[in-house]
């Protein structure tokens, strides 16, 4: 390099000096060459020192985790990326909007290597009843028809709204994968007063090639497989759909098989109750605490990729618990009396099925469970234990129920929901309970997607509770008209 501009340098001095010769002729001496090549030299070693402090400035941004301004985010395998560069898709159809160069979905955001995704949406619900609820805002049943004298409700709500992230460390230790999720809402209070509450705070580790995963934390129960396509914030629970997030400790073992099926097993420790705990006899204790059981639950699913569908597949699964609560009986006067256990046990099956056709897709799930002292679980309408008097043990309350769910996909835009979910508790323990010995509904949904993340849902869904109380036997009915504005994000 030194040679070539010499020489270029020398060329240009030649051809100028040989052009104007006649005007000024110019001699070159030994000493101009001298001071030419010193500079030269000068300007070399400005630009080598130059180079090592660029060189060492990014080593400094590589070792503390930022990106320089012309490298390319990582991406996950079989990730597509717009035409700008700032849009990314996931193989699995989710997609990204690159904020900065510094900041991308795709790569740890810490230097310790820990990715944060934030995810959540946000709702917007108006809610009409022709009858008085339990909840105006989410509806588990139908007030008897004493207590339904205010007619209609009409009410807005926002506490649907989830926020949430997912933790993540991309290294593997023994062949092991951490992740973990943290999400919550802030349903209870009032439309002005919202009461914090979380939803999941798991970890979880994976080991893919071994298909085992454990989980500490809370999250759903094991046994459950499907979901309904209600809006309403109750979903289904009291009616068909027993559901609860509670703390435990969970195994899963996975065999995947050559014909793109797979068999799930799991097995675990719950904490006993909903999370949040029933006292029944109002001794500061929860009921589940009290007693030293935890739920045991498992659950065991198997699904195939189903022949007639380019991605769909079909499911069927069993899964149940067994556990135990415990509460004092009360006197006449208040006072405590001796201290009983009670089972809570429940065994469920469930599964779904894809359908396509000329006029769409449809997606068919549906469960049905049995079981006794399921309060707790969002089972026997709410009923977990009956008393027939003061002072005496109470009973168990069994029940039985069940959805089915009907989805039909006209294209990514319009899509549609039609369900039914019923729960039955024995008359005569739900009548020494709350009086609750029968609830059911019928739904029917539209959905529409305006873009990516927002979406427009609209509901009817017609409730009916029957009671067996001595002074109000008999079928409260409401009809339900839910309107929900949704941003997925």
């Amino acid at each position: 390099m030194k040679k070539l501009l010499v020489t270029s340098i020398f060329a240009v001095g030649m051809a100028v000096g040989a052009w104007a010769q006649d005007a000024a002729p110019t001699a070159v001496t030994q000493a101009d060459l001298k001071a030419l090549m010193d500079r030269i030299s000068r300007l070399e070693a400005e630009n080598k020192a130059q180079a090592e402090k660029i060189a060492h400035l990014e080593e400094v941004v590589a070792k503390s985790g930022a990106r320089s301004e012309t490298e390319t985010p990582a991406k996950e395998e079989g990730t597509e990326v717009s035409d700008s560069g700032r849009v990314y898709k996931t193989a699995q159809g989710y997609s990204y909007y690159l904020a900065d160069k510094f900041a991308g979905i795709f790569e740890p955001l810490t230097a310790s290597g820990l990715k944060l995704t934030p995810y959540g949406w946000l709702v917007m619900e108006a809610t009409h009843n022709t009858r008085s609820t339990d909840v105006d805002a989410y509806t588990d049943w139908v007030r008897p028809k004493h207590a339904s004298r205010r007619g209609h409700t009409t009410t807005f709500s926002v506490q649907d709204s989830i926020l949430g992230f997912y933790v993540e460390t991309p290294e593997e230790s023994g062949g092991w994968k951490f992740k973990g999720k943290a999400e919550f809402d802030f349903t209870g209070g009032n439309a002005n007063d919202y009461v914090f509450h979380w939803r999941h705070l798991y970890m979880e580790g994976t080991h893919e090639e071994s298909g085992w995963s454990i989980l500490a934390g809370q999250t759903w129960h094991l046994w459950k497989m499907v979901s309904p396509s209600s809006i309403d914030g109750a979903w289904m629970e009291q009616t068909g759909y027993p559901y609860r997030r509670s703390p435990q400790f969970r195994a899963t073992k996975t065999f995947s098989f050559d014909d793109d099926s797979s068999l799930e097993f799991r097995a675990g420790l719950v904490k006993n109750g909903s999370g949040m705990g029933h006292d029944r006899d109002r001794d500061g204790n929860q009921d589940n605490s009290a007693s030293g059981w935890a739920l045991v639950e498992g659950a065991a699913l198997y699904s195939q990729k189903a022949s007639w569908t380019e991605d769909g597949s079909w499911m069927v699964g069993v899964g149940g618990m067994y556990g135990r609560d415990k509460s004092h009986r009360v006197n006449e006067d208040g006072g405590f009396g001796k201290a009983d256990e009670y089972d809570s046990k429940m065994v469920m099956v469930a599964g779904s099925v894809p359908l396509e056709t000329a006029v769409g897709s449809f997606t068919l799930c549906g469960q049905l469970f049995a079981g006794d002292n399921l309060a707790d679980v969002q089972g026997g309408v709410g009923q977990g234990v009956a008393f027939k008097s003061p002072d005496t043990r109470g009973r168990e309350v069994s029940t039985i129920g069940g959805f089915v769910d009907l989805g039909y996909k006209v294209n990514d835009d319009w899509s549609f929901a039609l369900g039914y979910g019923f729960d039955d508790p024995t008359d005569s323990e739900a009548g020494r309970a709350e009086g609750r010995c029968y609830n059911d509904r019928v739904y029917i949904d539209a959905f529409y997607r305006v873009n990516a993340n927002f979406r427009l849902g609209f509901e009817y869904a017609h409730l009916r509770t029957r009671y067996n109380l001595e002074d109000d036997p008999g079928t409260a009915s409401d009809d339900r008209f839910q309107f929900t504005a949704f941003y997925d994000f």
